[in-house]
């Protein structure tokens, strides 16, 4: 009978470390060709060309004890978007992003049929009155789209400036990627001034009752 310690041969340290270092590197490697060659292409870019801030002043409703709502913050927002895929695509939704401390605020751009009632509703907006972002318009490859964002948030233009940072979010109709749009020099914005108050739109006069 033969001992087994004696017809085994030992591994000197040096040698087992270098075998968990060629094992942990073709490891690493297998995993990181995993991730190229699964990796998902970009779908689109684009970016943020300018933010514009106005804070409204408390809208006028005549023989009303309330307070005066708050109009929040409205921020318009050029945004473009360039296909850079092989297949058509179209916006979805833009929504848009303020972080202030460890709080996002988040906001939908407004809708085609909201878009124009702000200008009307906002007669200080009207000289920053710009065709608008059209969501769900085909962008064929290599084409882009741009156009004029809406968005509104609870906060003010001072609020505005202590936060840390602001962007701008894309999702498609018919792929899961994701384009956020950063705008790098964040605080910075052009200052819209309020000098009208909000225009409340009349009800209609009630018709007489049938004699």
């Amino acid at each position: 009978m033969f001992k087994v310690a004696e017809q085994t041969p030992s591994i000197k340290p040096g040698r087992a470390i270098g075998i968990v270092v060629v094992a942990v590197i073709i490891v690493l490697v297998a995993v990181a060709a995993y991730v190229v060659m699964n990796r998902v292409a970009p779908t689109a870019e684009g970016q943020i060309s300018a933010v514009s801030l106005y804070q409204p002043l408390p809208a006028q409703m005549p023989n009303s004890t309330l307070p005066p709502p708050n109009n929040g913050l409205i921020a318009l927002v050029p945004v473009k978007v360039r296909n850079v895929s092989t297949k058509p695509l179209s916006v979805q939704e833009l929504t848009a992003v303020v972080r202030l401390g460890d709080t996002d605020y988040k906001s939908y751009s407004a809708s085609p049929s909201d878009f124009d009632k702000v200008f009307q509703y906002y007669p200080d907006l009207e000289a920053d009155h710009k065709p608008p972002f059209l969501r769900h318009s085909q962008i064929p490859p290599g084409s882009e789209l741009q156009g004029l964002a809406i968005f509104n948030f609870a906060l003010s233009e001072d609020q505005w400036k202590q936060a840390s940072a602001f962007w701008v979010e894309a999702t498609f109709d018919t792929t899961p990627y994701v384009l956020r749009l950063i705008w790098p020099t964040f605080p910075a914005h052009q200052h819209i001034e309020a000098v009208l108050p909000p225009v409340i739109p009349q009800a209609p006069p009630e018709k007489p009752p049938a004699p």
